[in-house]
């Protein structure tokens, strides 16, 4: 089951222009990908020019030397996958997104980099969602975990990985009290 989600940019006018993204749409993935690997607006604006995705990587674009598409096999390491350009799907562009809208679609998030250069989002599973900062919100996720948010890591944290990064850290903390 995928945690389906919208990324969007705020124009001038207040609306939001975006597009729909599959798969991994909770904090800890996308959310923290959008904050580490694309948080100017300009980068916010290469996402949703892409037209629709199937998965949010840390690279938009693929090897031109290498083959990439649509099929696990096929694609390439850590490279965001399109519905257009890798499936060639039609009709996946870009479109203007109301909040009211993203309440309907059956997705859980909607991510909005705002005209004061920030990602922020919309949990819609909430019953009146509200726009909240994603940094902040990450933060508080990881202190609930009670882990420091790991370096290049995204996704969802499992109790034996929360364990795992607990000792990691932990360790690293006495090593650097040693020094």
């Amino acid at each position: 089951m995928s945690t389906r989600s919208f990324i969007c940019v705020e124009q001038d006018d207040g609306s939001y222009k975006g597009v729909y993204c599959h798969s991994d749409g909770y904090l800890t993935y996308n959310g923290a990908m959008l904050l580490d690997h694309y948080n100017s607006r300009e980068k916010a604006s290469e996402i949703i020019a892409l037209g629709d995705l199937s998965l949010l990587c840390e690279k938009l674009y693929p090897d031109p030397e290498r083959p990439h598409s649509f099929d696990y096999d096929s694609r390439q390491e850590d490279v965001t996958v399109a519905y257009g350009r890798d499936r060639g799907e039609k009709g996946t562009e870009a479109r203007e997104i109301t909040l009211e809208d993203a309440k309907e679609s059956w997705c859980e998030y909607m991510y909005v980099f705002g005209k004061d250069g920030k990602w922020s989002y919309y949990n819609l599973c909430e019953y009146a969602p509200e726009l909240r900062d994603v940094e902040t919100d990450l933060a508080k996720e990881f202190e609930k975990m009670g882990i420091e948010r790991p370096a290049d890591e995204y996704g969802f944290f499992p109790q034996s990985r929360i364990d795992q990064l607990k000792k990691e850290q932990a360790q690293k903390r006495k090593n650097d009290a040693v020094m």
